[in-house]
């Protein structure tokens, strides 16, 4: 049963049978988890306590902001949802291989969503119940023109909970971004990814929420025979973010490149959490996570590699480093591998340190101001994980977000 932390209000669901119907009676079953929960050891909820929220039902106003900026430099195509609910005015003028449909309507959809989705997440469950217009995507084809999905809100009262599946088909291939930049309560995002044989997707995340937002996202990605997906997230925004991915190769040839940087100041908690599961032989994943804190935050990653029994063959990667420019800062890693294959190749490693001392006098001894030179070093702690993306296009979206997070720090 959910413990003494604060639900919101969900009065006025009241979803029909089928799949959301069993999601919310798991949610009213489970809630939010508790502190016992071994998945949530470094993330505490309590912050969600003094909450009051309620699913926002109805289209409220749209708002311009970086988001847009950079769509319009990368001639990204954008769909918009507003307080967690889907705006259709981007529905018109789609690119050609692109079709968009209600996915409430489509139970089969839905109960995709919920396969795909990380099981047992209060996310998943809650989401998936109370969405208000989520949308369904089909890509056949080649997509030229990247796409960009907006989530953005004003409402401080809201708990946002928009959801969306992407389905590639056969050989398809496309660009998307995430821009999450919304000022609501609570963000919770539920995002499923189906990639067909042969697809190929490259994504990327921006989280940028407002100062007092609580942004909860959990992802699901599927891989069928061939398919890639080399996705990456950067982390700056929200007083509590959780970035949780689940990743499942289920066909042969699979490659899953997927890497992260979070940024935390003040009293902000950044959280990576990602499950990568080899379920078949002959596939191959790495991760490459990277974290930058200041004054009090902390930041936390947990990454899990599974590997079945009949998956021979897996090459299995993941590194996390985090940099800490503050002694009260605080860092946590948590690499697993569980590996049921004597034919694999496996590795993960953590390491936490600070600005090396050596480099900075360095620097500041030949005329470079110290807020310069730190900058200059975070950067180049940075620099090696974006440079993974190789999509030009996506990764140009990326830096100003990092840029202008290192020129607060500069300010400070």
């Amino acid at each position: 049963m959910p413990g003494s932390m604060m639900l919101p209000d969900l009065s006025a669901v009241t979803p029909e049978g089928g799949v959301r119907a069993a999601a919310l009676a798991r949610w009213q079953e489970q809630g939010w988890p508790g502190h016992r929960a071994e998945a949530w050891r470094y993330t505490r909820l309590d912050r969600l306590d003094d909450l009051d929220l309620a699913p926002v039902t109805g289209l409220a106003g749209t708002a311009s902001g970086p988001a847009d900026d950079a769509a319009r430099g990368i001639g990204a195509h954008v769909l918009r949802f507003v307080n967690g609910v889907f705006d259709p005015a981007g529905l018109s003028d789609l690119p050609e291989g692109m079709t968009i449909v209600d996915l409430g309507s489509d139970e089969a959809a839905l109960s995709r969503l919920a396969d795909l989705a990380p099981a047992g997440h209060p996310v998943s469950d809650l989401s998936l119940a109370v969405m208000s217009g989520g949308i369904l995507i089909d890509i056949t084809g080649a997509v030229d023109a990247p796409l960009m999905v907006i989530f953005e809100g004003d409402d401080s009262k809201a708990s946002a909970h928009p959801a969306m599946l992407v389905r590639l088909a056969e050989g398809a291939s496309l660009q998307l971004a995430e821009w999450h930049q919304s000022s609501v309560g609570l963000a919770a995002p539920l995002i499923g990814y189906d990639i067909g044989a042969g697809a190929r997707l490259e994504q990327v995340k921006v989280q940028a929420e407002g100062a007092e937002v609580a942004h909860l996202a959990a992802t699901g990605v599927a891989l069928s025979d061939g398919a890639s997906v080399a996705g990456f997230s950067l982390s700056t925004g929200a007083a509590l973010a959780r970035l949780e991915t689940h990743v499942t190769m289920q066909g042969e040839g699979a490659d899953c490149q997927l890497s992260a940087i979070y940024m935390g100041r003040g009293t902000q908690h950044q959280d990576i959490t990602t499950y990568m599961d080899h379920a078949v032989a002959n596939c191959t994943s790495n991760q490459i996570i990277r974290g930058v804190l200041d004054d009090s935050a902390r930041g936390v990653y947990q990454g899990r590699v599974h590997v079945a029994p009949d998956a021979q063959k897996t090459d299995g990667q993941q590194m996390s480093r985090a940099l800490l420019l503050s002694r009260k800062a605080e860092a946590d890693a948590k690499p697993e591998l569980e590996i049921y294959a004597d034919d694999v190749v496996c590795a993960h490693g953590a390491t936490v340190g600070e600005l090396d001392a050596t480099q900075m006098f360095y620097l500041t001894s030949r005329g470079i101001p110290e807020t310069i030179a730190r900058a200059m070093l975070i950067e180049a702690f940075l620099i090696d994980t974006i440079e993974t993306i190789e999509n030009a296009t996506l990764a140009g979206l990326l830096r100003p977000v990092a840029e202008a997070w290192l020129a607060g720090s500069e300010g400070a």
